[in-house]
């Protein structure tokens, strides 16, 4: 009898199982370079002078230049080029040290990613090109040429044909290689202009690639801009379009811990190093709700005021055909910034849409303190930073100032960085 109850007891288990292998689903990754992928890499690699001088050639009359580099694993270059002898020693140990990296959990082999960019200026034209084949000449590259002061937005970059980066990167004990597309952009306002010398400046630049890994499966798509393992990735319909608005398309984004819903079932999500493939796996749990356009917030959601007390949705949109949430604090630069702005949109549509203040900061007198100051005429909700909060992670709003505009159902009708740029596209949405 107990050996016939052990036989039904694999017998279940290995069915259950073969119903769970059954269940995963296997994506395939393709390395792609569309639109999509353009807006979605807005975070690029700036550009850093380079430390040592070479033998370069093939390099084109110019008036100025300067040498710069990128590297995907700064620590490992860093220990790469010390044992090269290219950099100081007492620099380098320096440096690893600040950042408490021990040297035995990088690759004791040299690895390729070092890409060294020319940077230079003829007349009006800023020249830049990358050594992307790595001979140390740059008449066999393509060459980026600029108007000096010139806007490098997306109309401008997109149209050129992209460079190849071949690189290798060192994870769990392994050496991958890589390759992805990119342009060369003038930058003078990166991050690290305050750390380098003002004659530097004028040729700071950044790497933008111009693709991602694309996988789809039932109607969504998956889209990993870069290759780290503990990056975070972006899922979206196929009927959605990535924008040039980075905080539109982090409504898309999760990392690798968060529970992935599609189509009503939740799937955990595990990439191979490879970047060929990945894996859903399916799982029980729920998770957090995303919000994104066209989906409907509930018009009861409930809000704390100033003064603590509850309100909810509907009590602000009134009678108003729209209602505009702003996520803002006093403690964000960019939020007082864009004060002014959103003050004069509300005067000249407050007839067509009510505004919500919802505010994260360390305490509601601090919040009430500026509403007063500065004659802000809506309501305001007020939010403890640093706390966790389901609606701000429903919306996932990782950026401030965030605007969302509802309609009078709830529904979702865009979202955008607080800027004048989102505020000239919602009066046109209010307006149809």
């Amino acid at each position: 009898m107990n050996i016939t109850l052990k036989l039904i007891t694999i017998l279940l288990f290995g069915i259950l199982t073969q119903i769970s292998i059954a269940q995963t689903k296997k994506i395939q990754l393709n390395l792609t370079r569309d639109a999509n992928t353009f807006n979605l890499n807005y975070l690029e690699l700036d550009l850093r002078p380079l430390s040592y001088a070479d033998n370069f050639r093939g390099i084109p009359q110019l008036d100025s230049l300067k040498f710069h580099f990128i590297a995907i694993d700064y620590a490992q270059y860093v220990y790469d080029t010390y044992k090269d002898n290219k950099i100081d020693k007492k620099r380098a140990l320096a440096y690893l040290t600040k950042l408490k990296i021990d040297t035995l959990t990088l690759s004791q082999k040299k690895i390729d990613q070092e890409l060294v960019v020319l940077i230079g200026f003829r007349k009006n034209k800023q020249i830049l090109i990358a050594d992307t084949n790595k001979n140390k000449d740059f008449s066999d590259d393509i060459k980026y040429e600029y108007e000096v002061n010139q806007n490098s937005d997306k109309t401008l970059v997109i149209n050129y044909s992209p460079s190849v980066y071949k690189f290798e990167y060192f994870e769990n004990n392994q050496i991958k290689n890589f390759e992805r597309k990119f342009v060369l952009v003038p930058d003078k306002g990166n991050v690290i202009s305050q750390k380098i010398s003002k004659e530097d400046v004028p040729y700071l630049s950044f790497v933008k690639y111009v693709d991602a890994w694309v996988g789809e499966v039932d109607g969504y798509e998956f889209y990993f801009s870069d290759f780290y393992g503990r990056s975070q990735f972006y899922v979206k319909d196929k009927n959605t379009n990535f924008s040039k608005d980075f905080v539109f398309n982090d409504l898309y984004k999760y990392s690798f811990n968060d529970t992935i819903r599609i189509n009503n079932s939740n799937y955990t999500i595990k990439r191979k190093l490879q970047m060929d493939s990945l894996y859903l796996n399916p799982i029980k749990k729920g998770s957090i709700k995303r919000f994104t356009i066209e989906n409907k917030i509930p018009l009861d959601h409930s809000f704390k005021d100033l003064d603590n007390s509850n309100f909810i949705l509907k009590d602000v949109l009134k009678d108003k055909d729209f209602l505009l949430l702003e996520f803002w604090g006093t403690w964000c630069g960019p939020c007082l910034k864009f004060n002014p702005q959103i003050k004069e949109f509300y005067d000249i549509n407050e007839k067509k849409l009510s505004i919500l203040g919802v505010a994260l900061d360390t305490s509601n007198e601090k919040v009430l303190k500026y509403v007063k100051n500065n004659n802000v005429k809506w309501q305001q909700a007020f939010m403890k930073l640093n706390s966790r909060n389901s609606f701000i992670e429903q919306l996932n709003i990782t950026a401030y100032p965030t605007v969302v505009l509802l309609d009078k159902r709830g529904e979702i009708k865009f979202v955008g960085a607080g800027d004048k740029s989102s505020l000239e596209l919602i009066a046109k949405i209010i307006k149809k």
